[in-house]
């Protein structure tokens, strides 16, 4: 639970959140073979004095000019509710979401109304309407059943029933369009088929690996749910402006395919290793996992569209060879819109993103996975000693003219190197319209050079104009009973800090603080 106010100094804008309350416990046990997994949460976020976007003026019938619509406030309150129950084998899932908007914002619309003064009934006039508030609420319920596993021990096929809603957005809803009440739309059924089964196999290891194990796990899904109409009313209630109106819900029968392969190898058996059990490492080598690709058989049957409705693929990567290692490749499946005729399969490469951390030791272990070296390191992150001449300065707690120990600022031993890289690559189809790739390449590192300095550094480098668009420098030296900071800061849009401070290590309050920036204090 939490509460939180903020108010601009400029032009006296507020956001209040009030409050959020989030309620989790631990599943109950009613019986034996019957527990209870409930959930709650609830939020209100406030948005008072915000100037309007696009401010609508109102002409008053004096013919003055209405200003009060240079402002905005606006409320949304949010509150669900879960209640899952496990009978047995069978997960029975039901939830229900509320969700409140209010705006006093004007709008400016316009419709098209019969010309009464013709006597074509086909003639139309465009009437502009100003309206004075919004507000929507919307309550969804849903509900489904999870059956026990089939074929546990190969194929683990699941199969499932939902009621879920005919058409997006919530069950009920009420704003405008309704005069303030409520309008529901139709319910339809889903049935599903999961099945998740998992294959393996063995491969003959090399070099320290006795052996590496490729585990293949497939995902296959399919889902049906029938045609359903949608009422006029919650037609009119949920469409925008311009939109058509959607009556009906199409058949939807959709099946898709996605799988992960993971490469571990076990390392083989030191010569101290005599154990009946051998306690050999375990490690992961690679592991891939590849999104779903789906396709929509009733969707095919439709004049000009084909069943695919998967617009990217995205497959990630992941290895314990480098610290943190996570890499992802995202490819645009379709040279035109996904689905219909014209489209044209050409995987094209629209996004790469990348991330690792290298410390002191990442070589060395990385060696001795490969059985390059002995792993004698101590544990990773672990700060090294001072020297010993500062640990006895450090250790004199009393001495003349000292204040105590209490407030003093932690001396902290010599910083290990470390550092952590992220890369991303954003690309469009060769188009004349298209905008450039981008791509950059973020660094944060943290070293110690000699036993009293420590060094900081983040940076962000962007290829496509060529140039670093931040840069944070922040030195440290301990001068014994003193602590020296530096600290430098630019930011991409040229505005740059630099901060000075030097304190007493037992009495913080004594320190001498010089800044300089481009922006006035």
């Amino acid at each position: 639970m939490g509460a939180s106010r903020q108010q601009s100094l400029t032009d006296g804008s507020v956001t209040e959140n009030l409050p959020t309350v989030a309620f989790s416990p631990n599943p109950i046990d009613l019986a034996s073979n019957l527990t209870w997994s409930p959930s709650l949460s609830f939020s209100q976020n406030r948005s008072l004095n915000f100037r309007a976007p696009a401010p609508v003026y109102a002409v008053r019938p004096d013919g003055t000019i209405d200003t009060l619509g240079l402002t905005v406030d606006s409320r949304t309150t949010s509150f669900s509710l879960a209640s899952p129950l496990r009978i047995g084998g069978f997960n029975w899932s039901n939830s229900i979401a509320v969700t409140d908007f209010y705006s006093d914002g004007r709008k400016e619309e316009q419709f098209r109304v019969p010309d009464l003064s013709t006597p074509d009934p086909n003639d139309s006039v465009v009437v502009t309407r100003i309206t004075q508030g919004d507000f929507q609420t919307g309550i969804d319920w849903n509900t489904g059943i999870n059956l026990p596993i089939l074929l546990r021990g190969s194929w683990k096929l699941t199969p499932s029933f939902r009621v879920s809603n005919a058409t997006g957005g919530p069950f009920l809803i009420r704003n405008r369009q309704t005069a303030g009440q409520f309008v529901a739309q139709a319910k339809r059924p889903e049935f599903g088929l999961t099945s998740n089964p998992t294959f393996f196999a063995f491969l003959p290891g090399f070099g320290p690996i006795a052996r590496i194990r490729h585990s293949f796990l497939p995902t296959l899904s399919f889902s049906y749910s029938p045609a359903a109409s949608i009422p006029d009313a919650y037609a009119r209630a949920s469409a925008r402006t311009g939109q058509s109106l959607k009556l009906t819900a199409p058949a939807s029968q959709t099946a898709s395919l996605g799988f992960t392969q993971t490469f571990e190898a076990k390392a083989r058996r030191g010569p101290a290793d005599t154990a009946a059990i051998s306690t050999a490492r375990k490690y992961r080598l690679l592991s891939i996992s590849t999104g779903a690709i789906a396709y929509d058989f009733e969707r095919a049957k439709e004049p000009g569209l084909t069943g695919w409705i998967t617009p990217t693929l995205s497959n990630t990567f992941q290895s314990d060879l480098v610290p943190g290692f996570n890499a992802s490749l995202t490819h645009d499946l379709w040279r035109g819109a996904v689905g219909t005729d014209s489209a044209k399969f050409d995987p094209f490469l629209a996004g790469v993103s990348a991330s690792f951390g290298v410390t002191g030791r990442t070589f060395r272990s990385l060696g001795h996975l490969l059985g390059l070296g002995k792993d004698t390191l101590r544990t990773e992150g672990a700060a090294e000693p001072d020297p010993a001449s500062y640990v006895a300065q450090a250790a004199r707690k009393s001495r003349p003219g000292s204040f105590g120990s209490n407030d003093q600022i932690e001396r902290s031993g010599r910083t290990p190197f470390q550092a952590s890289f992220n890369f991303s690559l954003t690309r469009q189809r060769p188009d004349s319209n298209a905008p450039p790739n981008q791509a950059s390449l973020g660094l944060t590192t943290s070293f110690a050079p000699t036993a009293f300095w420590t060094v900081n550094w983040s940076t962000q480098y962007n290829f496509t104009q060529q140039r670093f668009e931040s840069q944070i420098v922040r030195l440290e030296r301990d001068l014994h009973e003193w602590r020296a900071s530096f600290n430098f800061l630019r930011n991409p849009n040229g505005n740059f800090a630099f901060f000075f401070n030097i304190a007493l290590l037992d009495l913080p309050a004594v320190k001498f603080d010089y800044n300089q920036t481009t922006l006035p204090r």
